[in-house]
């Protein structure tokens, strides 16, 4: 039985959905880690992290424009121990600042560079006509 053709027109262009299915690849690496749903905030930290490797909790906060404890829960949770102390999904590790005793600096661990390795990845495969946009 062959089926009918969508009458329905796509509302984006095919650059526009082009540009999604790099997004979406782009993720699947968070996909696969041991959570199956990875809330967006997560994400959010972890390529903060990745992309200033060495901040406090204070300065990822600001740059999300979110608060300073709520930063904290998410760090938190992507680094070694959640927030419940279970295991965490050990993407980051926080060291004591040398200099400020009461900060913590975050830092990727080999697991989290693998990670951002795969994204990264993913997104060169990006056709250059769509990355060119």
């Amino acid at each position: 039985m062959l089926s009918a053709p969508n009458p329905v027109k796509p509302s984006l262009t095919e650059e526009e959905r082009a540009h999604l299915r790099a997004l979406y690849r782009a993720l699947e690496p968070f996909w696969d880690l041991e959570h199956s749903v990875m809330p967006a905030s997560y994400i959010r930290a972890a390529l903060l992290v990745a992309m200033n490797e060495g901040l406090s909790v204070s300065e990822y906060a600001e740059q999300a424009g979110t608060g300073a404890t709520v930063m904290t829960r998410n760090l938190l949770d992507i680094g070694e121990r959640n927030r419940q102390r279970e295991k965490g999904l050990e993407l980051i590790t926080q060291v004591r600042d040398a200099f400020d005793l009461r900060k913590h600096r975050a830092m990727l661990t080999p697991k989290g560079r693998k990670l951002m390795q795969d994204v990264i990845t993913a997104l060169r495969a990006v056709p250059k006509s769509v990355a060119r946009e």
